[in-house]
């Protein structure tokens, strides 16, 4: 199964020189954990309540911070093509909560987390265990 349809396609986004608080506020309203970071159009990083609270307990002022100063260079991008199971494999790899899913043109296509995932793999596996019920009603 491909991670394309179980990407997150309403994305929050924000620019690297919004303050971190406004990003932060929005993440909350919003009810998500992360924000995609556009320059000039495309992702080039992504904000997350953990990097919020890294601010905080470093008694940052959020009002005087952008968001370019707690976005860390890490962030992974993949095509909607990618496999559920070497998603996870990626993610796990470099301890990764996200990925960011872009088309061929780096065009943001959404956000496919841990919550995607697990959704994924459950669905692989309810998949598996229809086949296999269906392999032992044909072989009875």
């Amino acid at each position: 199964m491909e991670i394309g349809p179980l990407t997150t396609r309403a994305v929050l986004t924000v620019e690297a020189g919004d303050s971190l608080r406004e990003a932060a506020v929005s993440m909350m309203e919003r009810g998500v954990g992360s924000a995609v970071v556009l320059t000039d159009g495309k992702p080039t990083g992504i904000i997350t309540d953990r990097d919020a609270l890294r601010a905080i307990a470093q008694a940052k002022d959020g009002e005087g911070f952008t968001v370019s100063d707690f976005v860390s260079g890490r962030m992974m991008k993949a095509p909607p093509t990618l496999e559920v199971v070497d998603a996870a494999g990626m993610m796990r790899e470099r301890g990764f909560r996200h990925l960011i899913v872009v088309d061929d043109d780096d065009e943001l296509v959404g956000v496919f987390s841990m919550r995607d995932l697990v959704v994924g793999l459950l669905e692989e596996r309810r998949l598996l265990a229809k086949a296999a019920s269906n392999d032992a009603s044909a072989s009875a």
